[in-house]
């Protein structure tokens, strides 16, 4: 597992992802079922750890 740093492309392109998936989460939480709203929430949390641990650990 290779380190990422703040400000890194792989670092952009994750928090990228997670934005979108957060914004996409919350539209389905008033728009469509709430399973939805929970998959994507649950994807975009999944992310963002990954991202944290890629950032920290080693």
């Amino acid at each position: 597992m290779s380190k990422i740093f703040r400000g890194s492309k792989a670092d952009e392109l994750l928090t990228l992802l997670f934005m979108i998936l957060a914004i996409a989460a919350v539209i389905c939480y008033f728009a469509a079922s709430k399973t939805v709203f929970i998959y994507l929430a649950g994807i975009a949390i999944v992310i963002r750890v990954a991202q944290y641990a890629l950032r920290y650990f080693k």
